[in-house]
């Protein structure tokens, strides 16, 4: 299935299901190796230096370059972390100017594996950041599926 995604009054929320257990899942979201395997592609831009420390008030950030060689950064820090089920975490992103904004993940376990359910909140007025989150998450969502796929 591909990913989907909605912005509706500056939040996103995406979704996607996953032929795999949520443990399986949640590894890929919170293990630096696997999020740098698949958290990109070679003709957009890559992630690197993930930095993890999975508890409640933990930090995390990572590096992208671009296919043209720009580099970015996002981070944030833990705020919930409840294995398989639930991860939540803060996202400022250097593109954004380091604005603070908040993603849920919730894994549900299903018969064929795992939907992920994706909540992007925190944009407030500014729609058009949003939007282009939207996007993003869908092709994220996509890149992770391949991933979990193989």
């Amino acid at each position: 299935m591909r990913a989907l995604a909605n912005v509706e009054g500056g939040i996103i929320k995406a979704e996607i299901e996953l032929a795999a257990s949520p443990e399986r899942v949640f590894q890929s979201l919170t293990d630096g190796g696997e999020l740098a395997a698949w958290w990109g592609a070679d003709d957009v831009y890559r992630t690197t230096d993930w930095v993890i420390d999975l508890r409640p008030g933990g930090k995390w950030s990572s590096r992208a370059i671009g296919v043209d060689g720009a580099e970015s950064t996002v981070g944030g820090e833990y705020l919930e972390v409840d294995p398989p089920r639930l991860l939540v975490y803060t996202w400022k992103a250097s593109w954004d100017n380091f604005e603070e904004t908040t993603v849920r993940y919730d894994l549900v376990p299903i018969a064929t594996g795992t939907r992920l359910l994706v909540t992007h909140t925190g944009f407030g007025d500014r729609a058009e950041r949003a939007t282009g989150t939207g996007d993003g998450w869908k092709r994220v969502l996509d890149w992770l599926g391949e991933f979990i796929s193989k």
